[in-house]
């Protein structure tokens, strides 16, 4: 049944654009969700890092963990290819992403707590983020206190 006052005809189809991965509409440049999500699928992780008991204050984790990726894989998010100017936009947007940094902050407490014998306390962290050849590199240098928990004692 058509609604009075309308022909009965259909709208046509919208197309869908991809959103650009870089965005300039803002005054620093801006990454989009779907290229923050791209960058850690086809990242490299490589953490190390160990314990140490510094005088009164307890045991503590120092550790490093590095994400590199591969501009290689990053080629079909664009459309232009990744040259030197394109990778050095790419190094500022990430560098000033607080959602990328909060990423690879998370990233790298897990791996603390997966080599920690206990419960985390606050962490200090201190990112860079750096071109290599043909690679993004974001350097997450981490420290954080921790407590033995009762469980962790009796084995």
């Amino acid at each position: 049944m058509v609604p009075p006052g309308t022909t009965g005809k259909l709208k046509p189809l919208a197309r869908a654009l991809r959103a650009a991965p870089l965005s300039r509409s803002t005054v620093p440049l801006t990454l989009s969700r779907e290229l923050e999500q791209e960058l850690f699928r086809c990242a490299r992780v490589l953490s190390e890092g160990g314990c140490r008991t510094q005088g009164a204050s307890g045991p503590t984790y120092f550790g490093s963990t590095m994400i590199s990726i591969d501009f290689d894989r990053l080629l079909p998010m664009f459309r232009g290819g990744l040259d030197l100017e394109m990778q050095q936009r790419l190094l500022e947007a990430v560098d000033g992403s607080v959602r990328v940094r909060l990423r690879a902050m998370r990233l790298a407490c897990a791996e603390a707590a997966r080599r920690v014998p206990g419960v985390l306390g606050t962490a200090f962290v201190e990112t860079h983020v750096r071109l290599g050849a043909r690679q993004l590199h974001i350097d997450v240098d981490l420290e954080v206190a921790f407590r033995v928990s009762s469980a962790s004692r009796r084995s």
